[in-house]
Formats: C-alpha cells, sequence, structure tokens
C-alpha cells in the first residue's frame, strides 16, 4: 500500500478526480497477475493475457519511440494503457516532452499504482495519468500551447484487445488537438484582424443593445436555425409554410434563398469581418433583427435594420475589450468563430426551446456543396471513378465567379480565374469525410468538420437543457441533436403560429452602454498605447545594436548577452505587465508575445548565437508589427475621442 499512496500523493495533485476514483475502488474483479516474458523481464497478465512483448519489452518502447515524428520538448506524448509503465518510462527517458497515460480501466491502474513506484518520474514534473475524455481535455488545457504537438503510442495488447476504445480515443484526440491548435493559433494570428474591425466607428457601436440584457426573453418559443446547406433549398416550402410557428435566425448566406422564397427571417446573425454586404442588398432589411459581434464588418450597421444587438464573443480579446470599455461585466458567450454556432448559442441564450437545424447539413450531401438560390451553389461535389475519391468541381463557373467578386466586380478576369481556381485546389485538397444520418460516409470541407465537433460539444455540454433537433436530412450526423424532418418536428414541437409582432416588439429593449465611461475609457487607453509605443521604440533599438553585434563578431560575447538580457528583461514586462494586466496591451503585443514565448520555451542553450539571432529577428518582426498596428490604433481612438467630445460640447451649447 505504500507504493500505491505515493503514486496517489502525485495524481491527487494532478488529477483530483482521478485520484477519488482510485482511492475509492470497493473491489477488483479482473484477474491480475505478474510474470515474466522469455527474456525474464516482468510481464503484466490482464485475464491471463500478456500485455507486454513476450520476448523484450524495451524494444517494444523503443520501436514505438522510433516511430514518433516529433520529440521535442513542446510535444505532448500520450499512451493508451498504462501496462507495467514501460513506455511511459521509455518516453520519458527518450523525449522532451510531457507523458500523457491514459487508462480507463480503474482496476488495471489500482493494481499497476499499488505495484509499480512511479514516484521518480512524477517528481520531473513530466508524467500524467487520465481515465476519461474531460480529464483529457483538463490536461491538454492545462499542457497545450502555441505551436504544440501530440503524438499517441499503443502497444500491441491494446490494439488487439480494446480497437474499438483505441479507435476512439485516438480519434477525439486527434480533434480534441486540432481544434486546440486551431483556435490558439487563430487568435494568436488574427486577433488584431479582428480588433481593427472593432475599432471601426466604435463609438457608434455603443448606441445599440447587447444581447446578453436579454436572457430568456423568448423562453420556450420554438426556434429554427436556418443555414445554406442543400437540406434548406429541399425544406424551404415547408418553411415558408410554417414560418410563423418558430422564431427563424439565420447566417448570412442562407439569406438570400429565404427571401427570394418570401421568408423574411426574425434575426440575422453576422460576424463576418469581410465587407460581404451585397448578400443583404434585400428590400427587407428594416424587418429584421440584426445580431453581429462588434468586430463584424463596420459596412452592415449602415444598413436599415430593425434593430441592432451585439453579442460579445468569449472566444476573442476584442469582445472583452468592448465590454470592458464600457464598464460592462463579461457575459460568456460562445461563437466558436462560425455564424451557425454563434445562432444556435444567440437562440439558446435568448430562451428558445425547441432548437431546430435547417440547412445544417456540415456535408456535401447529394453532391450540393450549398442549398440551391444561395449565393454559392455553382459548386458541386462528384465521385470520381478514375480515383475512387471525392472531388469538387465548377457546376456553373461563372455563376460561382460573380458570386464571389460580388464585393468587387471590379477585378480583372485573370484575377478572378486564378483565384476561384486556387479556390478550388484549396477546396479539394481540404476534403474530409464524416459519418452520415444512415450510417455512410458524406464527403465534407475540414472546416465543417470542425464546425461539426463544435455542435456536437454545444449538445453534450447543454444536453437536458433544451430539445435539439436536426432536420438538416441527408447531412452530417450530429450527436446530441435529434434526427427528425422539419414537418414532423414543426408537428410535435412547433404546431402554434406566433404572434411574432407582439412576441418581439413588445420587448423592454433599452441601451446599457454608458456613453461618458466609454470616452474616459477610450482616453486612457489612448495614453496606455503612446507609452507602450515609446518602450517598442527603445526594444527595438537594443534588438539592432544586437544584430550589429552578433554580426560583427560571429560569436557570443559578453556585450551581446548583456543587450539579449535587456530584451528579456523586455519579454518579462510584456509578460508581466503588459499581457496580464492591459487589454488593449494584449492586443497590441499579443503575436509578439507569443513569438518570444516559444522560442524561450522550446530553447535549451540560451548562449547560443543561432538562438541570440532568432530571438532578434523575431524581435524585430513582431515590434514592427506592434508599432504598425499601434498607429492604426491611435488614429482610430483619436477620431472616436473627438466625435464623442465634439458630440458632448453640441449638447451642452444647445442645452
Amino acid at each position: 500500500m505504500q507504493i500505491l499512496e505515493r503514486n496517489l500523493s502525485f495524481i491527487k495533485k494532478q488529477n483530483a478526480t482521478l485520484f477519488d476514483k482510485v482511492n475509492t475502488l470497493s473491489a477488483i474483479n479482473k484477474s491480475y497477475e505478474i510474470g515474466s516474458n522469455l527474456a525474464g523481464q516482468y510481464n503484466l497478465f490482464i485475464d491471463g493475457k500478456p500485455v507486454h512483448s513476450i520476448t523484450d519489452v524495451d524494444f517494444e518502447s523503443q520501436e514505438l519511440i522510433d516511430r514518433l515524428p516529433e520529440k521535442t520538448i513542446d510535444t505532448l506524448h500520450f499512451t493508451y494503457g498504462v501496462g507495467l509503465g514501460y513506455l511511459p518510462d521509455k518516453l520519458i527517458e527518450k523525449t522532451l516532452g510531457p507523458v500523457i497515460v491514459y487508462e480507463p480501466d480503474i482496476e488495471t491502474l489500482y493494481f499497476v499504482l499499488s505495484a509499480v513506484d512511479f514516484s521518480e518520474n512524477f517528481k520531473k514534473e513530466r508524467l500524467y495519468f487520465i481515465s476519461d475524455f474531460d480529464e483529457m481535455m483538463l490536461v491538454l488545457q492545462r499542457l497545450f500551447k502555441y505551436k504544440s504537438m501530440a503524438t499517441l503510442s499503443v502497444l500491441d495488447y491494446y490494439n488487439l484487445y480494446h480497437k474499438d476504445n483505441v479507435n476512439d480515443f485516438s480519434n477525439l484526440l486527434k480533434t480534441r488537438v486540432d481544434m486546440l491548435n486551431h483556435n490558439i493559433s487563430f487568435v494568436t494570428k488574427n486577433n488584431f484582424q479582428f480588433f481593427k474591425q472593432t475599432l471601426q466607428n466604435i463609438h457608434k457601436k455603443y448606441n445599440h443593445y447587447l444581447i446578453t440584457d436579454y436572457k430568456d426573453a423568448f423562453k420556450n418559443i420554438p426556434a429554427i436555425i436556418a443555414s445554406a446547406g442543400p437540406s434548406l433549398a429541399k425544406n424551404i416550402d415547408i418553411l415558408k409554410k410554417y414560418q410563423d410557428n418558430a422564431l427563424i435566425f439565420c447566417g448570412g448566406t442562407s439569406l438570400n434563398t429565404l427571401v427570394q422564397n418570401e421568408i423574411i427571417p426574425d434575426f440575422l446573425n453576422v460576424i463576418e469581418r469581410n465587407n460581404t454586404l451585397v448578400h443583404y442588398d434585400l428590400p427587407c432589411t428594416e424587418k429584421i433583427n440584426f445580431i453581429a459581434e462588434p468586430f463584424t464588418e463596420s459596412s452592415y450597421f449602415k444598413k436599415d435594420f430593425k434593430r441592432i444587438f451585439y453579442t460579445a464573443a468569449l472566444e476573442t480579446e476584442d469582445s472583452r475589450w468592448f465590454l470592458e470599455t464600457a464598464g460592462e461585466p463579461l457575459v460568456p458567450y460562445e461563437t466558436k468563430g462560425t455564424v451557425a454556432y454563434h445562432a444556435i448559442y444567440t437562440a439558446y441564450y435568448l430562451g428558445c426551446n425547441p432548437i431546430i437545424l435547417l440547412g445544417q447539413d456540415l456535408a456535401y450531401s447529394d453532391g450540393n456543396c450549398y442549398a440551391k438560390g444561395s449565393a454559392f451553389d455553382g459548386l458541386s461535389c462528384v465521385y470520381d471513378d478514375q480515383t475512387s475519391r471525392f472531388k469538387v468541381v465548377f457546376n456553373d463557373y461563372e455563376k460561382y465567379k460573380n458570386a464571389y467578386f460580388r464585393s468587387a466586380p471590379d477585378v480583372s478576369d485573370d484575377v478572378k480565374n486564378r483565384v476561384i481556381n486556387n479556390q478550388l485546389r484549396v477546396l479539394n485538397t481540404n476534403l474530409r469525410s464524416v459519418l452520415g444520418q444512415n450510417g455512410e460516409m458524406l464527403p465534407t470541407d475540414a472546416v465543417y468538420e470542425l464546425f461539426l465537433n463544435y455542435i456536437q460539444d454545444f449538445a453534450r455540454g447543454y444536453s437536458g437543457k433544451r430539445s435539439f433537433l436536426n432536420s438538416s436530412i441527408g447531412g452530417a450526423l450530429i450527436k446530441g441533436f435529434e434526427t427528425i424532418p422539419l414537418e414532423q418536428a414543426i408537428e410535435l414541437y412547433a404546431n402554434k403560429k406566433l404572434d411574432k409582432a407582439n412576441l418581439i416588439d413588445t420587448v423592454d429593449y433599452k441601451c446599457s452602454f454608458n456613453n461618458s465611461t466609454v470616452f474616459s475609457n477610450l482616453k486612457k487607453d489612448y495614453s496606455f498605447t503612446k507609452n507602450l509605443l515609446s518602450k517598442l521604440e527603445k526594444a527595438l533599438d537594443t534588438v539592432k545594436s544586437l544584430k550589429i553585434e552578433l554580426s560583427k563578431i560571429n560569436t557570443v560575447n559578453s556585450t551581446s548577452l548583456t543587450l539579449y538580457k535587456k530584451l528579456f528583461q523586455f519579454y518579462l514586462d510584456l509578460k508581466n505587465n503588459c499581457i496580464s494586466k492591459s487589454r488593449m496591451g494584449r492586443i497590441i503585443v499579443f503575436r509578439l508575445y507569443m513569438e518570444l514565448e516559444y522560442l524561450v520555451r522550446t530553447q535549451e542553450n540560451y548562449a547560443n548565437i543561432s538562438y541570440l539571432m532568432d530571438f532578434a529577428d523575431t524581435a524585430e518582426t513582431w515590434i514592427v508589427d506592434a508599432q504598425n498596428r499601434i498607429d492604426y490604433i491611435l488614429e482610430h481612438l483619436d477620431l472616436s475621442i473627438k466625435e464623442m467630445d465634439d458630440a458632448y460640447e453640441s449638447r451642452n451649447s444647445k442645452s
């Protein structure tokens, strides 16, 4: 028991849930035995079956490690199954990154933790144990960083006797790592692009409404989320017939199809940063409530929508800045960067029930990439008999080209042709397969596959709180949503007409923003940004001096080390003061910090000329980038501050 207690003392610190599972295990039902293999090495037998090689456990582990694509300090190494710990031991010996043992069988874990002392590896703070998918997510969130990777190693025993479970874990691990990598990389590389859009006419954005002020405003009212997948066109007549039986939320690409069929959605969700306003050049916008993010492209707000609401995404820094600038609390609001999820979560937040998906095919069902009548239905997905693979093709080249460049008609034909042909290559490169509703595999895009995972996560996270229905018949299977034809869903869950005018228009809408708070905080951010610019200029001078010194002597000396230490203090200042204490600072220097943090985290020898040059080059590139960001920010803050100041003076003079 001393070995078990020692192991559990470490596990308790890193995974309290697993500690409780092992510590409270009441009985062991399997047969466990530690015997030996032909080489005289210890082997674990579970119900009489050897877990490790019967000839050489060291060779078995080394062979798996030799197959690993990466062994850097930034790589997370997962193993399926604990065995007697040979593989985790070898991974810690031969690799540099964290080692995570996934063992779903608590009985096995109890027996092995009672027999094998892992304390020396625990002390290295690289060994972790998990037993289910939730624990996996927690350890990933703790260990996964910018540019991290993950590997999975599996002993033959587990592949032989637990094949389905191994495949499930492997697929889930890949999905989660892809999602984390996508999210971290996307935020790191694009957070300022969102903020640029948020800054456009920022003072005017505080004249509208926050959706979070209206939680459960439409409690137990049915909602249909209309997206642009092929099933939308198939069900358009049914939707038209019953459009007054549910609130209709739609994304931009499906609006055209709806309006062409005399369906006016109640809410239009747009989180697009680029100008695709051509989709909304319709006579009905004054009848539609518009729901956007602060970063939604500013041209949309010039349209005569009935009302404009903002959501502030939990996932983006600019949304948090938008709220903080107005002195508003952060209400966690999910978007995942996809308008479909944005619409689904909005319906959920407003209390709608059930939530019915339509056109959310998330696959190229029946060869269609988009619904008929939508802007981009000039594409098809067909099966190529020669290659035995699916491929995306143009079914109407000119239609797709005109739709793609509708907002930029003056672009030359040569450029248009080059761009959309490259777009076709990208679509084919990103082709994936997902499980269909009838058990078949359907072609889809890598982005749709990611969105599918997001929506399934939504269903899992809010299971039991609403009824979730999927009427996108023929598309991907969305786990957590009941697959049901639209007409049947309406008959069962939305069989009464709604008085929409009374339902929507009688809500007491009030703008909760305080313009004097906004004005004060914009001025503070202006002052902070000017001071940060001065710090960046000094750091850039140090970078240039370091690069000159390194090129002059082509080696590391006391002068270059002194300059590096000065730069490193700048990096620490970014981390401890700018990134952690200022939202504006975080937005401006986040890319600079993340790139430097990656170099620092993955470097073993800091007195290395190659590393010092990389550090200097990286610092120079992203300091200049941050300076350019500041120029843009100061220009737009100055404009908004002056306009708000003029507005105050005008009001005071009139009074």
